[in-house]
């Protein structure tokens, strides 16, 4: 078979976590304590959970390259294992003496949605600009390759490791917090993205504007496309499914009918696997397609 792409390289978190439930509907306040159950599921930090899926669904036909650090360690040899395990190529996975291991704490909301803080002094904080351009060096990024900056490590770095896929002719995917919304703005960081992938709350925070919840996908492509004409925007809400919108349109992507029993990750997961499908050579879009407005706000 021949696949779209030979490897699949990118940066993020790697790191452990632990997921809390909350009985009570309200926002946690800023001076509240509150008792909370400790679930028993997983969690990882963000570059691990979709580079698992990816790695589950290509590896070894299709080489998975993670490019981060782990502390020196318990948790950091811990992660390491199950990451070779699900056949991941830790060549670029740097153990550091000098910095725990990341940890992520997600409070979940009796509706599955939730919160999720990330320590930033953790050994994802090694990784900076000189660390992708050496690691980006040795890979030596074509257009056989995809180039995914997800979530966790700095915002320079990530856009460094974005503007050498391009240079090189990568397919280069973005994801990032609505805290950082602000930071991709003013770098025009989707300049150097050729799918963006977000939530509805990440597209609101980045279009800065109130918007009616059915006009968020296709209001947040004909922003993205001002700055970068051939984008594909992906925008996930929750159990209302998905949209992905390009040049020729969008889709609405159905969600499966299910029971929510847990939601930690899921947007992780759904981009794990959206990169692994279009990695084979499937096409984003089923050809169902919504028009869009050719107005651009």
């Amino acid at each position: 078979m021949i696949y779209r792409f030979d490897k699949v390289v990118g940066t993020g978190g790697i790191g452990v976590g632990m997921l809390f439930h909350t009985d009570d509907d309200r926002t946690l306040g800023r001076s509240e304590s509150r008792l909370v159950r400790l679930s028993g599921a997983k969690d990882y930090c963000k570059l691990h959970i979709v580079f698992h899926y990816i790695a589950k669904l290509l590896a070894p036909e299709i080489k998975v390259l993670p490019v981060g650090c782990v502390g020196e360690d318990a948790a950091g040899e811990r992660l390491v294992s199950q990451m070779q395990q699900c056949g991941m190529d830790l060549s670029y996975v740097e153990k550091r003496r000098d910095y725990p291991t990341a940890i992520s704490v997600c409070l979940q909301y009796p509706d599955k949605e939730g919160c999720n803080f990330t320590a930033s002094n953790g050994a994802g904080e090694a990784v900076t600009r000189e660390y992708i351009e050496r690691c980006l060096r040795e890979i030596a990024p074509n257009e056989r390759t995809v180039v995914a900056a997800i979530p966790e490590v700095s915002l320079e770095s990530r856009m460094r490791l974005l503007q050498i896929g391009k240079e090189n002719g990568s397919y280069c995917v973005l994801s990032f917090a609505a805290a950082e919304s602000g930071w991709v703005r003013k770098n025009e960081l989707l300049r150097y993205c050729d799918l963006l992938s977000v939530n509805e709350e990440e597209a609101l925070s980045l279009i800065a504007e109130e918007v009616p919840s059915d006009r968020i996908p296709e209001r947040l492509y004909h922003y993205a496309a001002a700055l970068n004409p051939e984008i594909t925007v992906l925008v996930t809400c929750g159990k209302k499914g998905a949209y992905v919108c390009d040049k020729n349109g969008a889709e609405r992507i159905n969600p499966f009918p299910a029971k929510a029993v847990n939601t930690s990750g899921a947007g992780d997961a759904f981009l794990g696997g959206t990169i692994a499908a279009f990695a084979l050579g499937y096409p984003l879009k089923k050809g169902v397609l919504i028009p869009l407005s050719v107005k651009r706000h």
